[in-house]
Order: structure tokens, then C-alpha cells, then sequence
């Protein structure tokens, strides 16, 4: 049932294609190129929408653990400090799109998991 709560797996990998995507391109191409990638954020905003109002609500966590603060602030730090990479070649950007892309993933899955399991944990801690 937590699981059924969340977005799809589909729509947070579109979602980290997009931010490595544009985080990729600043600085390589021009600026109006990068908000016309970021402006992709839009049906894909509307995607979520329309998948999450058929799902049911998810039940709120009290507090979020350690892990789960400690990965959000990996990924916070993570598009902040690939911000000094400047490519200079598109190899170099590819290379950088699969570092952003992968770090990405990796601490927006664990986060995933991570309030996943503070939800059930909260729920069975809950009293009535």
C-alpha cells in the first residue's frame, strides 16, 4: 500500500532525465535552449497530477529519519558542486550528464525507500 501512495518509478526517471539534462546544459548552449529543456518540466507536471489524484493519499511522516535528510542533502550538494564543472566538449558533458544522472537516482531512490519505510514504521507506531 506505501508503494501504491508514491509516483511511479516511470515518472521519477523522467524527472532525474530532465534535471541532469538541464543541469548538463547550463553553461554549453544558450539560455533560451535551457528553458526551453526546463519547460519540458511542464506536461510532465501534469503527468503527476493526473496519475496521483487516482492514487490514494499518502499517509503523512511525522518526521523524516537521518538517512533520508542525509541523501536529500547529498543530492542538494551534488547539483550545487556540478555547477563548477564546466564542460567544454559534448564527451565531457555526456560524461557529466551520467554523473548527475546517476547520483541523482541513487539518492532519490534511497529517499524513496527511506519514507517508505518511516511511513509504515510511523503507521505501527501511531496510536488510535
Amino acid at each position: 500500500m506505501a508503494n501504491s501512495t508514491d509516483a511511479p518509478r516511470g515518472f521519477m526517471l523522467a524527472l532525474v532525465a530532465l534535471i541532469a539534462t538541464v543541469m548538463t546544459l547550463i553553461g554549453m548552449v544558450s539560455w533560451p535552449v535551457v528553458l526551453g529543456v526546463g519547460a519540458l518540466s511542464i506536461p510532465l507536471a501534469l503527468w503527476y497530477f493526473l496519475v496521483m489524484r487516482k492514487r490514494p493519499k499518502a499517509r503523512p511522516i511525522l518526521n523524516h529519519s537521518r538517512s533520508y535528510v542525509g541523501y536529500f542533502l547529498l543530492l542538494i550538494l551534488t547539483l550545487q558542486l556540478i555547477r563548477f564543472w564546466e564542460a567544454s566538449s559534448w564527451v565531457e558533458a555526456g560524461a557529466k550528464w551520467v554523473l548527475v544522472f546517476g547520483v541523482c537516482w541513487f539518492c532519490i531512490s534511497r529517499m524513496r525507500a527511506f519514507a517508505i519505510r518511516d511511513r509504515l514504521k510511523d503507521a505501527h507506531e501511531r496510536h488510535l
